[in-house]
């Protein structure tokens, strides 16, 4: 008879025994393999982490200054533009038609140097830090004009618009320019524009509501008109600098004319881009006659503001947000200045040149 098996007494140790396990040293090896093996996973996820940050960081820095200087450039390349060349007879009958603002036809480009110029109005104790840059232009909207009647101040369009009160206006057929506001409040977008009637008073005959005194009034002192197929836009006019925003951030702001609901011009600030930090522009000028830059200066050297044919722009922007992309504070060299902040943030100077087409041969 086999005598039965007491199963607490088998020998653990034994090779033909029920159960199994590890020593405790062979534990300890496992747990130490596994805990290196977390900490190289682990450092390798933080730094691809910190990798992808500072990248996307990077590339929204790139994308700002792709959207500032085409913004900027599109004004730039355009200032002055009213729909012909600059051989037509020019006027200008808007109140205070010497304001920055509102000056296109004698100053629609011009810098203001940070520190040295005065800056204009709703810009001056606004900047930041850096220059300032103003443009005015047409804006290109073309409507077309199929009858103009200066004696009622009408001008009538080929279709229906959305021009407001207060609006600044430019009505050019390439032999004569004017610059006027509409004064009339704008009904269910009618294609009737009434402009002011001021304008022609101390010419003689009924040129007392032409665009302009003398130059937009006949010979006999009649007030000039604007034939069929002469062309009306707005104007714009937006000044450019860097402001502090709402979340206490440097941003480059343009200050644009616009109309408010009285139908009274007014200036709208609008930031564009946050992360600004900086801008610094020089202007290329001609001293000559030939339609060449001779040299690059800052605005208070420009002697002649009609003869500057580019504009270059230098953006110093810095990642938003708190984040700190970098372990330790990195120095950068901007407008001849070396600066080590300590807040540990991405920075990159990104710099343009921009021809101011309308003056080019």
């Amino acid at each position: 008879m086999v005598p039965a098996t007491n199963p607490s007494r088998l020998d653990r140790g034994s090779p033909t025994g029920t159960e199994k396990g590890v020593s405790l040293i062979e534990l300890m090896v496992a747990l130490a393999i596994g805990l290196a093996l977390i900490l190289v996973i682990s450092y390798a996820y933080v730094g691809s982490k910190q990798t992808f940050r500072t990248q996307e960081a990077l590339s929204r820095m790139q994308e700002t200054a792709r959207f500032v200087f085409e913004t900027l450039g599109f004004d730039i390349r355009m200032a002055g533009f009213t729909g012909c060349g600059n051989t037509a007879t020019a006027v200008n009958t808007v109140n205070g038609s010497t304001d920055w603002d509102k000056n296109i036809l004698l100053a629609p480009l011009i810098g203001y140097e940070g520190g040295v110029s005065t800056f204009p109005s709703g810009v001056s104790g606004n900047v930041l830090r850096g220059d300032a840059l103003t443009v005015l232009r047409g804006d290109g909207s073309d409507y077309s004009i199929t009858s103009h009647n200066p004696t009622a101040a009408s001008i009538q369009l080929a279709a229906n618009h959305d021009i407001k009160q207060g609006e600044i206006l430019i009505a050019t057929d390439c032999q004569h320019t004017a610059v006027f506001q509409m004064s009339n409040v704008n009904n269910n977008n009618t294609v009737s524009v009434v402009v002011h009637n001021s304008g022609g008073a101390t010419s003689p005959g009924n040129c007392t509501k032409g665009l302009g005194s003398p130059l937009l009034c006949t010979a006999n002192g009649n007030p000039y008109t604007f034939g069929p197929g002469s062309k009306l836009m707005r104007m714009s006019s937006m000044n450019y600098h860097i402001r502090t925003n709402a979340n206490g951030e440097p941003a480059l702001y343009r200050l644009r004319l616009g109309a408010n609901t009285t139908g009274a011009a007014t200036q709208f600030a609008e930031e564009l881009a946050e992360g600004v930090s900086d801008m610094q522009i020089t202007f290329g000028e001609d001293t000559g006659t030939d339609k060449q830059i001779d040299q690059y200066v800052t605005a208070n050297a420009v002697t002649d503001w009609t003869k500057v044919l580019s504009v270059r722009i230098s953006l110093l922007i810095a990642s938003t947000g708190n984040t700190a992309y970098t372990t330790e504070p990195q120095a950068y060299t901007y407008n001849g200045t070396t600066t080590t902040p300590t807040d540990r943030r991405l920075r990159k100077v990104f710099d343009m040149t921009i021809a101011v087409r309308n003056r080019l041969p």
